[in-house]
């Protein structure tokens, strides 16, 4: 009786070359995450750098004209209701300040012209700040009288017509108007009317006949 043999088999080739396949792809993915020797300092030196700071918001200025233009002559009124025109203010050089109760650089601004007005109005300066609430007087008065503007006489324009009429783009808006009822400079946006450079602007303004 022949005895039975116990038949070892060796691995299938195509089994051996699918695990050393396996190992390369392993050994190849990690050599490649590694960071290069010249590329960890580029790292570094862009984590050290400091972010770049944030550009500063353009400071409004006033903008002479190179040709002066007649002032608006728009109606607006005063705070017993009667009608004005910037006519009734001749022989003044005059800032016209557009404003609202809404516009939040108005109010921030509105400190200045009060101070600008107690300091240089009488008979050849004067500030008038006209209100283009939409509402008038019934609400931008209450609100002026609250903030305790002391020194500026109430002005409301509510039709809106000074925003066609003057030109203009945005509030808070100035106009500045020599004594022959031209508008010879204009700043758009928020301004500090205390600073000296303004008021040489205008004194030189009030000098000339």
């Amino acid at each position: 009786m022949e005895k039975d043999t116990a038949v070892t088999k060796s691995p299938k080739p195509m089994v051996i070359i699918g695990v050393i396949a396996a190992v390369i792809i392993i050994a190849v993915g990690f050599v490649a995450s590694r960071p290069s020797p010249e590329s960890a300092p580029q790292t570094a030196q862009k984590a050290a750098e400091p972010a770049a700071a944030a550009p500063e918001p353009s400071k409004t200025e006033i903008v002479m004209h190179a040709v002066p233009v007649p002032a608006p002559a728009t109606v607006f009124k005063d705070a017993a209701d009667a009608d004005k025109t910037l006519a009734n203010f001749a022989g003044k050089v005059l800032v016209v300040n557009f404003w609202a109760t809404w516009c939040a650089p108005c109010v921030k601004e509105m400190p200045t012209l009060d101070a600008l007005q107690a300091k240089m109005g009488g008979d050849g300066f004067q500030v008038l700040a006209i209100s283009q609430d939409r509402e008038g007087a019934r609400v931008a008065k209450p609100f002026a009288e609250k903030n305790e503007w002391k020194n500026l006489p109430f002005y409301a324009e509510a039709p809106g017509k000074f925003m066609r009429d003057a030109k203009l783009v945005g509030l808070p808006t100035s106009l500045i108007i020599d004594k022959n009822g031209q508008e010879v400079a204009r700043a758009e946006g928020e301004l500090d009317w205390n600073s000296p450079e303004v008021e040489k602007i205008l004194r030189d303004l009030m000098s000339k006949n």
